[in-house]
């Protein structure tokens, strides 16, 4: 099972690939957040062409397990995919994934700060859930 996991924000979405399998994840790049038209039609193209059977959003709550407004952000989005996307869409706490990004190792930081807080997100997924 592929889960293409995605860091939802205002202006970019960082993206993570990984493999149920191996339970590895891995950076796999960015989208600009323009709008929900556009992004959706890219994310269709990942899914198509790595075979994707779930797409796991990042759910940003506070560390109390508040929610906020970019909690509600992101879970519209989350929806939005549910209604649009013919594979399963799953919401996951996503919390501290950004101050890890933050922390990684140099030879990580070429990647964005976003593209690595969705992979920490979806390695916390693979290893709690598969």
């Amino acid at each position: 099972m592929k889960v293409l996991a995605l860091d939802h924000g205002e202006k970019r979405i960082g993206l993570a690939i990984g493999d149920a399998e191996t339970k590895l994840a891995l950076p796999y790049g960015l989208i600009n957040n323009e709008s929900d038209e556009l992004v959706l039609e890219q994310l269709q193209k990942i899914i198509l062409e790595e075979d994707v059977n779930v797409v796991l959003v990042g759910e940003p709550l506070s560390t109390s397990g508040a929610a906020s407004k970019q909690t509600e952000a992101s879970r519209k989005f989350a929806n939005f995919l549910k209604t649009n996307l013919n594979i399963s869409v799953e919401l996951f706490d996503e919390r501290f994934t950004s101050q890890r990004a933050d922390a990684a190792p140099r030879d990580l930081k070429t990647r964005s700060r976003d593209e690595m807080a969705a992979m920490f997100l979806l390695q916390d997924y693979l290893d709690r859930n598969i």
